[in-house]
């Protein structure tokens, strides 16, 4: 960029805010004649939504089975694992997966929690996550983790078996075709980006490619196919076969330099500015963590995320504010509450977990950035200053160099934007002293599970009063993992998603959240982590009460007191149900126990294989920070 360009820019920025300068103006200020910026090379180059077959590597294949060819498309994604449960309608994908020793098939207890297994796969690994279910009652089960990993985004394969198709109209066991029974294709229709009946052998190829082209493609997400049985075992005879992984992913569109620009002048302009990461980043800061943190610490703009975003930009760095949103840090409230004139959103949908139930500050923000993949996802809750469809990593290198060419406005507000920062405290939270010596306070087992975060653990944490504990207390610093699944914010998900995150990354310690109810509900895939030695750690908050709901009501009526037994579980031995399922288990009933026991618990399920449960018993009077989530519902969106 010209000295003289350069100057224009600075002039225009100098002012941005105060005058309103329209968008327009910032985005196509032009360079100086014969000047090429980095950026505006990377704009101007061609880039096809989905790569060239043939660059990408495919061979062809004669005489191939259905059954195979889907065993050999998966080879070549690397992965390494499919869960489900078996049926006769599957058949013959299980006989295939039986030839292939480099592939295990991960039976699962229920079909819900085998899909709750490949979602966790696939966000461990960042490969698809594929699970096999039978027809009929296989695929209804299977329905609520499909549609939980699609809803987050989560790139998942479901291949559900059908009845031959010389047998449809005739009643057959398990018939689910659009004449008779239940018509799986339309009802995970509803659920996924794309759902397949596959009519013949010959057009199976072109439809797989398809649904691996849509889970993995932008924004991805759930793909389904039925397959009848006998369709399974038929020949093709000529498939072509990808050799490499990575040919049916999209590339993402790179961010226009124009809007680059605009967006950079904004935030050099901004008084008090806010990043805001969502899970839509996760990729983006895996590749440009570093250049990121050197953009916010130079121009000293603070940043938060989303709940699904935790822990992406490290929760120990100053500028950071941690969670905004429900459950979220009091110093990404106070931030927000006293106001923001730029917000660049770098990968959020903003619904209800990331806007704390579409909260009245984020009505006060001045002026929103948003970034996103897929268009859709940007203006849903707040007008849109600068819509940006482009990949975020594109945007924060993007950012980043103009950073260097530029630099801040001034010494003078970057330093008053790191007081306004430095200013805010995170209060302790109040914990009293456990009216009840058998239990422990969340809190105080929250503070404990931080002190043993390490750099090779991922944290699944489940739906529930756990969920905003985990979301409020711990402290996420990269490459640690945390994941939530917030878009159906189905329980018993953690359950299954930990086993699939071991089973893909079985370098690094898993470790899941849950509640006892939610626990009760996929608890019994226990036994399919310790039959195929998964050594994962779960960690069962238990205070004998569906927790979220008992408080929810008791806001709403303070009548009802939280000992009614309405919500109450009845009192199970948790740690015997573990036990009887193949875990070793434990116990935790007062403050110090989780600190001293985590350790050697890591230590067991790593060198092992032997799943490992630790029953902590919580006191059930605490109040999670949901308040307002509570007062959401209780106000019946009024």
């Amino acid at each position: 960029m010209s000295n003289s360009s350069l100057a224009e820019l600075q002039a225009i920025t100098s002012n941005t805010l105060r005058n309103e300068v329209p968008v327009e103006a910032l985005r196509h200020e032009t360079p100086a004649p014969g000047k090429t910026n980095v950026m505006e090379a990377r704009h101007g180059d061609p880039i096809p939504m989905y790569g060239d077959v043939n660059a990408r590597g495919f061979k062809t294949v004669e005489d191939i089975t259905v059954a195979d060819c889907v065993i050999a498309h998966l080879e070549a994604e690397e992965v390494d694992a499919v869960f489900g449960v078996p049926g006769g309608n599957i058949a013959p994908f299980q006989q295939a997966l039986r030839k292939h020793k480099s592939m295990r098939f991960i039976i699962a207890s229920h079909e819900g929690g085998a899909a709750f297994m490949a979602d966790g796969y696939a966000r461990a690994t960042g490969k698809l996550g594929v699970c096999m279910v039978t027809a009929g009652p296989g695929a209804t089960n299977a329905l609520t983790g499909v549609a939980s990993a699609h809803l987050d985004g989560v790139p998942l394969l479901a291949i559900s078996g059908n009845i031959a198709t010389d047998r449809v109209g005739l009643m057959a066991i398990q018939e689910s075709s659009s004449t008779h029974g239940v018509n799986t294709v339309e009802m995970f229709r509803q659920a996924c980006a794309s759902s397949t009946g596959v009519p013949d052998a010959q057009s199976f190829q072109r439809l797989l490619a398809r649904s691996m082209r849509t889970a993995q493609g932008l924004p991805g997400g759930a793909a389904h196919l039925s397959v009848p049985a006998n369709i399974a075992r038929q020949p093709i005879h000529r498939a072509s076969v990808p050799t490499t992984r990575g040919a049916f992913r999209a590339r993402p569109a790179t961010a226009p330099f124009e809007d680059l620009r605009a967006a950079f002048t904004l935030l050099r302009t901004a008084r008090r500015p806010l990043i805001f990461l969502g899970a839509g980043a996760r990729e983006a800061m895996a590749e440009h963590a570093e250049t990121f943190t050197a953009f916010v610490t130079q121009h000293g703009i603070p940043v938060a995320t989303s709940m699904r975003g935790k822990g992406l930009f490290s929760e120990r760095e100053a500028l950071s504010l941690g969670v905004l949103g429900l459950a979220g840090s009091k110093r990404a409230e106070a931030y927000l509450r006293d106001g923001v004139d730029v917000m660049l959103v770098l990968g959020s949908r903003l619904g209800e977990w990331a806007s704390r139930s579409f909260h009245r500050y984020f009505q006060a923000i001045h002026h929103v950035i948003q970034v996103d993949v897929n268009a859709s996802n940007i203006g849903q809750f707040l007008p849109v200053r600068l819509p940006i469809v482009a990949d975020v990593g594109s945007v924060m290198t993007g950012l980043a160099e103009l950073g260097q060419m530029i630099g801040p406005s001034s010494g003078a507000r970057v330093q008053e934007r790191w007081a306004q920062v430095m200013a805010l405290t995170e209060p302790a939270p109040v914990v009293r002293t456990p009216q009840d010596r058998d239990s422990v306070k969340p809190q105080d087992l929250m503070a404990e599970l931080d002190k043993h975060l390490s750099p090779d653990m991922d944290l699944y944490i489940d739906m529930g009063n756990c969920t905003g504990w985990t979301s409020h207390l711990l402290h996420i610093t990269p490459p640690a993992r945390i994941f939530y699944p917030c878009g159906l914010s189905s329980m018993g998900w953690s359950c299954g998603a930990v086993i699939g995150g071991k089973v893909g990354r079985p370098d690094r310690s898993a470790v899941a959240i849950v509640g006892d109810g939610a626990f009760l509900m996929n608890g019994t895939e226990m036994i399919t982590a310790s039959r195929y030695r998964v050594g994962t750690v779960t960690i069962v908050l238990n205070d004998n009460f569906l927790g979220m709901v008992n408080h929810g009501e008791h806001v709403q009526d303070r009548t009802v007191p939280l000992e009614d037994d309405y919500y109450g579980l009845g009192n199970p031995d948790l740690k015997a149900f573990s036990e009887s399922l193949g875990a070793r288990a434990y116990t935790v009933n007062g403050p110090g126990q989780l600190d001293a026991l985590l350790p050697e618990v890591l230590r067991r399920a790593n060198e092992t294989g032997q799943p490992q449960v630790i029953v902590a018993h919580i006191d059930y009077r605490e109040v999670p920070p949901y308040g307002d989530r509570f007062a959401a519902v209780a106000s019946d969106g009024k």
